[in-house]
């Protein structure tokens, strides 16, 4: 099958390859075929570690948090019960001291598209829930006005007691901006410029400020918001695909990251991470109060083998949706064969499993996570939702909370219990 993946890619063009190898980084996955970069790393670790890496510090004296986070790629099913998987495992996340549940933000296509408006289902796990904390993951924040985003929120949080936090992007889809409050190109250029530029406003009208408005024939107007929120000021959180400037801009307003392994590059994230903290210091913020969150797929069970096979066909059914969008966008993507696209999707697939993902045995897993936890990621954000079978999702989340409760405990302090 390796082979046969290897001819295929090598019998793309030179623009094919170059515009996958640009696409891929962008998506979190290495551009060099599997084989190829095994062959050229000498003494390359291959179970979730890149070639010859190893961390600046050991963090074992630091805990991982983990969360439930949600992107389905079936958003077409005619199933009665779209979001039983969510609610159930919202609830589940909520007795087992699960950090929190994330919703996305998608529209107009089958890639997450049961989330049209996380404000909505956050309503809903609000009053399901009791402790967990309610984020959205990523509220596209150029789509909406910052007074309609500040009331919807403010009554979310009011319904869970203060667990609101909120994660921010800003979009990439042109379609998605037909819901924009501004429809021109300039506005779409300019998309993450007015994404910064709306928090600002969002935080002032949360923290209860009265801000002016013009209506639509130019009166000026005085707004305050309401209801007031129950937790001030908001938790926000910058969602990044990985670009170095973004990092420093949410270390530059003081917040939290929300991400995905670039390529695989772990020295490349734990570079981003400590420039990320760096830039906290200087801009007055303490870097230990702020967090990095890794979106990771997850599904745990008690063998790979049994693992890969669970998650293969759902894994590269969600993988060519997505890939699919990017037909839909890209003339180069749309003259792409399906041998094209099979051989863009198994790729994907097999770096997912093997490096980019919590995928296997719990053991498998762990070696991961504690090379994410010396990187400096405080956080791992679980997609459960990407196709597997529901009673596979269950059996994961008891081994997924098993793992949990193994990095909530300080090394040094079992240690410390030992020697004594």
């Amino acid at each position: 099958m390796t082979g046969s993946l290897q001819d295929r890619w090598a019998a793309l063009s030179p623009a094919q390859r170059e515009l996958l190898a640009r696409k891929f980084k962008e998506q979190g996955l290495d551009a060099v075929p599997l084989d190829d970069r095994r062959q050229s790393s000498q003494g390359s670790r291959t179970t979730g570690e890149e070639s010859a890496f190893v961390p600046k510090r050991s963090r074992r004296e630091e805990t991982m948090d983990f969360s439930l986070f949600f992107f389905s790629g079936d958003g077409s099913t005619e199933e009665g019960q779209k979001y039983r998987l969510l609610l159930e495992s919202a609830a589940y996340a909520d007795e087992h001291g699960f950090a929190a549940v994330w919703t996305p933000e998608r529209h107009f296509e089958d890639f997450g598209g049961l989330y049209p408006n996380p404000s909505v289902l956050s309503a809903a796990l609000a009053v399901l829930t009791r402790r967990v904390e309610i984020r959205a993951g990523s509220v596209v924040l150029p789509l909406h006005h910052p007074i309609r985003f500040t009331e919807e929120w403010a009554v979310v949080d009011n319904l869970s007691g203060g667990r609101v936090s909120v994660a921010f992007a800003a979009g990439w889809h042109p379609a998605d901006f037909l819901l924009a409050p501004v429809q021109t190109p300039e506005y779409y250029a300019d998309r993450k410029r007015e994404m910064f530029r709306a928090i600002g406003e969002v935080r002032r009208l949360w923290n209860g400020e009265t801000l002016e408005y013009p209506d639509a024939a130019g009166t000026v107007h005085a707004v305050r918001t309401l209801p007031r929120p129950v937790r001030a000021p908001l938790d926000v959180w910058i969602a990044t695909n990985g670009s170095t400037e973004t990092y420093r801009e949410a270390g530059r307003i003081g917040a939290h990251i929300l991400t995905g392994i670039t390529g695989s590059k772990f020295a490349e994230l734990e570079e981003k991470i400590a420039m990320y903290r760096e830039t906290l210091r200087e801009s007055g913020y303490d870097p230990a109060s702020k967090k990095v969150a890794l979106m990771l797929h997850t599904c745990l069970g008690e063998s790979n083998e049994a693992v890969k096979g669970k998650v293969a066909a759902p894994l590269k059914a969600y993988l060519k949706t997505f890939i699919s969008q990017q037909r839909n966008i890209l003339n180069d993507y749309a003259a792409m064969s399906e041998a094209d696209l099979e051989v863009i999707v198994s790729r994907a697939f097999e770096l997912y499993y093997e490096e980019s993902g919590l995928l296997g045995t719990p053991d498998k897993c762990a070696k991961l996570v504690e090379t994410l936890r010396d990187i400096g990621v405080n956080e791992i954000a679980c997609l459960i939702d990407f196709g597997v079978d529901h009673d596979a999702v269950r059996e994961s989340l008891e081994l997924l909370n098993g793992l949990k409760e193994q990095f909530s405990i300080k090394e040094t302090r079992v240690q410390d219990e030992i020697d004594s």
